[in-house]
């Protein structure tokens, strides 16, 4: 699952992440201001593309549709497992599927991770320090990877 060097691509990170509790807020906050801090371009899903629970199912499909070609158009995804949000976890296994590098950020991790997100992402992150780190790293070496270290459930 390599970071790509393709020039198309109109973003460097898609932001794979919830914003509806107080931590996946701080956690998202974290994750922008270090990409911001690289310079990498990101595309944020709530910034970009909201939708009310009565929108209309156009209004749905169309946000839907725009989140997956702008995974499609961006070379990584940067997955906030803060609160285990459930449209989180489909755009994990969509970039999955698709061979983007995906960076799973847990913040001060205590316990077990997933068997299914530690085998599936490149790396796992759970500082903001080694967040950043591990974006160096793929943006330096396409073929960057660092296996999960820890308990898994």
């Amino acid at each position: 699952m390599p970071y790509s060097s393709n020039p198309y691509y109109r973003f460097d990170a898609y932001l794979a992440s919830g914003w509806f509790n107080e931590d996946q807020r701080h956690t998202r906050d974290n994750i922008l201001r270090i990409t911001h801090g690289l310079g990498m371009s990101v595309f944020n899903p709530e910034a970009e593309s909201l939708v009310d629970a009565d929108s209309t199912l156009n209004l749905q499909a169309q946000v839907f549709n725009g989140n997956l070609n702008a995974i499609n158009d961006s070379k990584m995804v940067i997955v906030n497992t803060a609160g285990k949000d459930m449209g989180t976890i489909f755009e994990a296994g969509y970039s999955f599927c698709l061979a983007k590098a995906i960076v799973y950020y847990c913040e001060g991790l205590k316990g077990n991770f997933n068997l299914m997100l530690a085998q599936s992402g490149n790396c796992v992150a759970t500082s903001p320090e080694e967040l950043e780190g591990h974006l160096r790293g793929l943006k330096i070496d396409p073929n960057y990877r660092r296996s999960y270290v820890g308990n898994i459930e």
